[in-house]
């Protein structure tokens, strides 16, 4: 059973009773407004509002504290699993309020950082003695150009007219989105210091702008089409959050918080960049393609103890489809790859590439922004998820082609999981499994 967008807004109207007596969150009829890092000054309303509230929780040892919202975030944070965007929605939304009541500003709401709009941090972040400045980030992260150094990175991108629940939002218990895998991720990295890690990304202020920006992301995803949520992912928990006076919010569910006036904000504008599809080209005056028959190879391959990198070999009448294949066929490959969850896989980066003789093709290039997560006493956590997996999600489609038909030999895909720091001498991650699943269809044009 799943439910619909309308279903999802109900729900998400009684958000705030939660299941453990949470505060109500009436809609409001003025929603605060979140707005763009880079129409904002120094001056404006709400970075004065943000960089008074910083300062201001800086300086408590209570359960309003920036302390407390790092630890939250150190100790709870859903990453790599479907509730990665509804609990950091939450997370945004109660420090909003926390910096309303405490300095006044009722009205306040976080700036979203756009790094593929507005390349740059925004100065007000980036220059020292400002409340909003941090110190520890990587050298030269003040002054990078993000989007080109991003787009350096990988081409993988999550698609918002077309990615279904599973693929943008991922899978439970474990299986990261599309939009935290291929946008999220990097961005932490690329940032580095505090933020490259997700015991500390919590008290550089950009955390909260870039995780603005990843919601909005999803606002927008949820705005394009009418999208369905899973039901149990709709009832799956999150508790731990603090309110504008210190309290316990109690618990919430995923499906309560799809809606995003629901938490009385809504953004200036949405996501201005979704990914269309581009039309494929067939045979000269036709317009149309229809499906007639289709066939789907299965392919798994599992690491043994000790292996790092794993490799499917296309067996061999796919691989001859492949190289004789022309505009009446279309191909989609699905696919993932799990790590154990362990020290390991901190500071690695997950390169998938199909190989077909000397030619190579990047499927996709995630950055490892693992949560192990700490135990009471400051050490890290052996895991933090079910089945002490860490996995991702790639696709391709009718772009193989071209690799196939100019190479010999075996075509595979491969996954390693490269050594960011390679200093540190850490052992090599522990591989888990590789699973791919690549659909031939046949088509006749009209």
């Amino acid at each position: 059973m799943k439910i619909d967008r309308r279903h999802a807004l109900a729900g998400g109207l009684t958000a705030g009773l939660g299941l453990g007596g949470a505060e109500a969150w009436a809609q409001a009829t003025s929603p605060r407004v979140r707005r763009a890092a880079s129409t904002l000054t120094a001056t404006s309303d709400d970075v004065v509002a943000f960089a008074q509230g910083v300062s201001l929780m800086k300086r408590r040892n209570d359960n309003r504290s920036w302390a407390r919202q790092v630890r939250l975030h150190r100790e709870q944070a859903k990453h790599g699993n479907a509730l990665f965007l509804p609990w950091h929605r939450l997370e945004l939304a109660h420090l909003e309020r926390i910096i309303g009541r405490l300095t006044g500003h009722s009205t306040f709401a976080l700036p979203y950082w756009d790094w593929q709009g507005d390349r740059f941090l925004p100065s007000w972040t980036t220059t020292p003695g400002l409340p909003l400045y941090e110190r520890q980030r990587a050298p030269g992260a003040n002054e990078l150009d993000y989007s080109k150094a991003r787009w350096a990175t990988s081409r993988n991108v999550a698609r918002l007219q077309s990615d279904d629940f599973a693929t943008f939002c991922g899978r439970m218990p474990t299986g990261a989105g599309s939009v935290e895998a291929y946008g999220h991720n990097h961005i932490h990295v690329l940032v580095g210091g505090l933020m490259g890690r997700t015991e500390t990304a919590a008290q550089d202020p950009v955390f909260w702008m870039h995780h603005c920006n990843i919601d909005r992301v999803w606002a927008t995803w949820q705005a394009l089409a009418r999208r369905t949520y899973p039901a149990a992912w709709s009832a799956e928990k999150v508790d731990g959050y603090i309110g504008p006076n210190g309290e316990n919010t109690g618990t919430w569910t995923a499906g309560q918080v799809v809606e995003t006036r629901s938490l009385g904000y809504r953004y200036d504008q949405l996501y201005p960049f979704p990914l269309f599809s581009v039309a494929s080209q067939g045979p000269a005056g036709a317009t149309t393609r229809t499906p007639i028959g289709s066939t789907v190879y299965k392919l798994r391959a599992e690491a043994r103890p000790g292996e790092s990198a794993m490799r499917i070999v296309f067996p061999d009448d796919l691989t001859a489809r492949l190289r004789a294949a022309d505009d009446t066929v279309m191909i989609s490959g699905v696919g993932s790859v799990a790590y154990a969850m362990d020290r390991r896989l901190l500071d690695r980066s997950l390169e998938i590439a199909m190989t077909g003789g000397t030619r190579t093709l990047a499927l996709g290039s995630s950055p490892t922004f693992v949560h192990l997560g700490m135990m009471g006493d400051g050490s890290m956590a052996h895991h933090a998820m079910p089945h002490d997996a860490y996995a991702i999600g790639f696709n391709f489609g009718d772009e193989i082609l071209n690799l196939a038909q100019r190479s010999e030999g075996p075509i595979a895909v491969g996954v390693a999981a490269e050594d960011l720091t390679p200093s540190v001498r850490r052992p090599p991650a522990q591989g888990r499994v590789l699973e791919l699943n690549v659909t031939l269809t046949d088509i006749r044009w009209s």
